[in-house]
Parts: C-alpha cells; structure tokens; sequence
C-alpha cells in the first residue's frame, strides 16, 4: 500500500535527499528547478510559512515528491520555489501520475482547513499537477501563465542561420571582433572560481538593472544566499554553467545557466540569469553571453536553450519560440 508522509521542517529534507535525486534522475523531463540542489536552499533562505511537502512512498520505494509550503500571511499552499523559479512541479515517478495525484487529492481534502486556496503556476504542458482531479467539490481553474522561449538547436552552430535572424548573427561576429581585439574571454566557474564568479554575478546583475531603476531578482539578501548556496550544490550535481567573460584581469559579465544531465533523450540548457557592466555595452556583453552560451550547448549536445521567463526582444532575435506554461487554482468550498 502507498503511503503519503508529510515534511514540516528544513531538517527533514536533508535526509530525504539521497532519494529525492534518485527519484528526479528516473522522471526524464525533470528540469534542475525541481533538484534538491535548488529547492533546499530556497527554502531555507527564501521561503516563508510553513512546510508541508509530500513524500509518497510504496515498497520502501520514493514514487512522488510534492514540495509543497503554506504561505501562512495569505493562507495559500504554493510549490517551492515560487516567485524565483521558472518551471514548477512535483515529482512524479513514470506511470505513477493516476495514484499519486488520486492520494495528493485526499490529502488536500483532509487539511483544508490549513489554508484557503491551492495556486500551483508555471506548469508545462506535462506536468503531474495539471492532470489530477481536485478534490469533490472544489473550485478548479487552468489559465495560461507566462510562457518561456526556447531555441532549438541544430547539430552545429554554423546551422543557427537557418533559426536566428542574419542581424542578430553580424552583429555577434563583430562584437567577438571587437571583444577579441579588446583581450576579453570566457572562461567557466570551478570549484576555484565559482564564489569569484557568483559575487561578480551579483554585483554585475544588480548594475544592469540599477540603469532601469529597478533592482533585479538578486536585491535580496535571503535570494543572494539561496543562489549562491545552490550555485554550489548545482556544480556538485553537474548542473550548473557559470560562464563569465574577463576583460583585463576583470570578470565583466556572467551568465548563470542550469543544464539538464547527460542521457536525457533531449537535454535542455536554461538561461537563468545574466549580468555585465553597463559601462562596457559597446561590446555588447548580452549578446557575446547569449553567443558563447549557445554555441557551448551546441557543442555539448544540447537540444535546447530555454530563456525561460520573460519577452525580451532579443529572445526572438535568437528565433526562440514561446512554449507554454499554466496556472492551476483550487479552492476548497467554504
């Protein structure tokens, strides 16, 4: 018989982890943003309320993870991860979906009056949490979220001008001329490297924004420690790309991307975030991080490059096409 355990504390799913990244290698569209690497450290630095994540178990097996919290303030069960995190899912082990959503259903039933409405966003299309049936009674409702642009790649990046605009490819030749004659590289984070890189990623992040007057998804303090945590626990995993560009001795810009493992039937690359010095925007920092990091994929047999969040013209530019993403609202009766 399946049984459903509920996680109320931090400390409960440390232990969980050996299984959980088990389970996340057997489910072979799960994103990094459903990896313990990144979900721990978001909720010890970013999450508030209380944690009320699901573990279901049958024959001593981890069959489906739901991270799950309640938003105490406002009364909502959210997924970990909301807020800062652009796919969001539970775990659910192939041919499982049926009886661990029917066993997530009764469980809602039986602690309704722990909160007042279930909101689960930026589903994909595939996700476990939109095909289940609510529970007898409840308010059902799907809308379509933000989508995320995704590139798909070709077998080499001189084939990209089948896929991306002849302009957005010019412009990046010259700006790898200009970058070149100027003694910029690359060079990806190491164990060595990566606080370097990660404190370059903040500071250079926050300037790019600071020149719209606003401050970006890192201002906090609580969302600093969580990426950078992660950022640590992501290169253990192999699943972290940090690539910064070095001018003179001096990182000048950074791309944070997450990577699907090795094996996948197609292995995504996820543009998360970006920064550089607004100050050297003559040599076009976003588009030589864009350029490098797709012609890297590329060249590590990626199928994709996912920009996730966002309708930044550039995205188009590079010929990504919006794949959709859903909200899920339920409400219990009152």
């Amino acid at each position: 018989m399946p049984s459903l355990a509920e996680l109320e504390e931090v400390a409960a799913l440390e232990p969980l982890r050996q299984e959980w990244v088990a389970l996340w290698s057997r489910v072979p569209d799960a994103t990094p943003f459903q990896h313990p690497a990144w979900l721990i450290p978001w909720w010890r630095h970013v999450g508030e309320g209380r944690l009320c994540s699901l573990a279901l178990r049958e024959d001593g097996r981890l069959r489906a993870f739901f991270p799950l919290y309640v938003h105490e303030a406002e009364r909502k069960l959210f997924p970990l991860g909301i807020g800062t995190t652009d796919y969001l899912d539970a775990l659910v082990e192939p041919g499982g979906a049926e009886a661990a959503m029917a066993a997530l259903s009764a469980h809602l039933e039986n602690r309704r009056d722990g909160f007042d409405r279930v909101e689960w966003p930026q589903l994909r299309p595939a996700s476990p949490l939109l095909a289940g049936a609510a529970p007898p009674g409840w308010r059902d409702a799907t809308e379509e979220a933000e989508p995320c642009p995704v590139l798909d790649l070709p077998s080499a990046f001189e084939q990209l001008r089948e896929r991306v605009s002849s302009k957005t490819l010019r412009d990046l030749r010259t700006a790898r001329r200009r970058a070149t004659e100027a003694g910029a590289a690359f060079e990806s984070a190491t164990p060595g490297t990566l606080e370097e890189i990660g404190e370059a990623l903040f500071r250079l992040h926050a300037a790019r924004w600071a020149t719209r007057g606003e401050s970006g998804v890192l201002a906090a303090p609580g969302v600093r420690r969580a990426n950078h945590e992660a950022m640590s626990a992501l290169m253990d995993a192999g699943l972290l790309r940090l690539l910064a560009l070095r001018l003179r001795g001096e990182i000048v810009a950074v791309v944070h991307a997450l990577a699907d493992p090795p094996g996948r039937a197609r292995r995504t690359l996820y543009l998360y975030l970006q920064g550089f010095d607004p100050a050297l925007e003559r040599l076009s920092p976003g588009l030589l991080l864009v350029g490098e990091a797709v012609e890297r994929a590329i060249a590590e047999g990626f199928h994709a490059v996912d920009f996730l969040r966002g309708q930044e013209r550039y995205k188009s530019f590079w010929g990504a096409v919006n794949a959709p993403t859903f909200r899920r609202v339920l409400e219990p009766p009152r």
